[in-house]
């Protein structure tokens, strides 16, 4: 399938990586995306609308830099992308990109929850009160050696290359 994008042009895409959101993201109303690394970056990934070619988010695995992070779900977003309650599962955070990199943000309060095996998906709201919507994104990077940071970051980041499409 061809797909006209602002950011990247006109690219070809497997139809098998369309992910649906029948909610679409808070505040749009687009509900088909793909996931691209156009330039195969290691933690960062492009949401791109499939609905309109300006509509795209940079996402990334949110575990990858804080690990404790945890996304419960309710039973009716279980349902809504349905997920049985052992399903693999991916999780996005939206970045808010900034000139200086220590504003970089990372929506935690705002997960996009994919269930990789049926590709849908949902953007919930944590209601907890835990996670911020713009929590800072280098405030508690592990800068562990590159040997503890890979055996925690390549499991989840492996998971969303699986539905990405490069380019």
């Amino acid at each position: 399938m061809i797909v006209n994008t602002l950011r990247f042009g006109e690219i070809e895409i497997d139809e098998s990586k369309i992910i649906e959101m029948p909610d679409g993201m808070l505040g749009f109303t687009d509900r088909r995306f793909v996931i691209l690394s156009p330039d195969n970056q290691e933690y960062f990934f492009w949401l791109q609308s499939l609905d309109s070619p300006e509509l795209a988010f940079v996402v990334t695995d949110p575990a990858s830099f804080f690990h404790n992070y945890e996304v419960k779900l309710t039973s009716e977003e279980y349902e809504k992308i349905k997920l049985e309650p052992d399903s693999e599962v991916i999780i996005l955070a939206v970045v808010t990109m900034a000139s200086e990199v220590p504003k970089i943000t990372l929506n935690l309060q705002g997960p996009v929850v994919v269930n990789p095996n049926l590709m849908l998906a949902k953007q919930i709201v944590l209601e907890e009160g835990k996670y911020m919507s713009k929590h800072p994104l280098f405030s508690t990077v592990n800068m562990s050696s590159p040997q503890d940071e890979e055996t925690v970051l390549a499991p989840s980041l492996e998971k969303i290359t699986t539905i990405c499409c490069n380019h």
